[in-house]
């Protein structure tokens, strides 16, 4: 049985001539609508990419015949493509991301399973590495605006559950950079000036919203969404954007 590409635990399609779905690609490197292959296709890159695939006379075009993309219809259609366009649809996503590629497509050739550059236990113990130091920390910000006690609270409370503030500290990423990742990636988004997470990520273990309840000026109560990652979500994270 020939072997099949995997990246990221995603198995890759491939079509009748041996082009790859540029769809399972995209769901590998975490689903970003901001990263969909009909963005790419659009870009000046891509379609000089494929003109000149197109127009080589004796191509090596991986191991494929004809058009070097194709967009198959259908539910369980996609859009295919050679395996140049996936190393430069990889690497327009982000290095990291074009890295795995690479090493995926290695190991299919060699018969080995891909290694991520970092293992999964590796990843994790990178991502949460939170010392007492950095939650008193923490908390010593957070005293500003809430009393330290509602502080304790909250992080007691959270039981394997992170702030996005713990969460940053855990990615060894600046907060500000940390929220700018998660949205564009598809976990958090916007809802009445409060983030709150997709039902999707939540679904899939990688965040959890509660809702605290409040009286707005009319005294009609309202809930207020607090977004939280878990191990998982920030590992995820932490894969996706390539932070080591």
């Amino acid at each position: 049985m020939t072997a099949s590409l995997a990246i990221l635990g995603t198995t890759i399609r491939q079509d009748a001539e041996g082009r790859f779905c540029l769809n399972d690609c995209h769901k590998a490197a975490g689903g970003s609508p901001k990263d969909a292959p009909a963005q790419w296709l659009r870009t000046d890159t891509a379609k000089k990419l494929m003109a000149e695939l197109e127009t080589m006379q004796n191509c090596t075009v991986s191991e494929t015949t004809g058009k070097p993309v194709l967009t198959e219809p259908g539910r369980n259609g996609g859009t295919y493509a050679v395996k140049e366009l996936v190393y430069a649809y990889a690497m327009w996503i982000s290095p990291a991301f074009h890295l795995t590629v690479i090493r995926a497509f290695d190991a299919l050739v060699t018969g080995q399973s891909a290694a991520p550059s970092l293992s999964e236990q590796e990843i994790v113990a990178q991502a949460l590495q939170i010392t007492v130091r950095q939650v008193e920390e923490l908390k010593a910000e957070n005293a500003i605006l809430a009393p330290k006690a509602e502080v304790a609270d909250k992080i007691a409370e959270s039981a394997g559950l992170y702030t996005l503030n713990l969460s940053a500290k855990a990615a060894n990423m600046p907060l500000q950079q940390f929220v700018r990742a998660a949205h564009a990636n598809g976990f958090i988004f916007k809802q009445h000036g409060k983030w709150n997470a997709y039902a999707e990520k939540v679904k899939a273990g990688f965040c959890h919203v509660k809702f605290h309840p409040y009286r707005d000026r009319d005294g009609d109560e309202r809930f207020s969404p607090q977004v939280f990652f878990t191990p998982k979500g920030i590992t995820r994270l932490v894969q996706i954007t390539g932070q080591h």
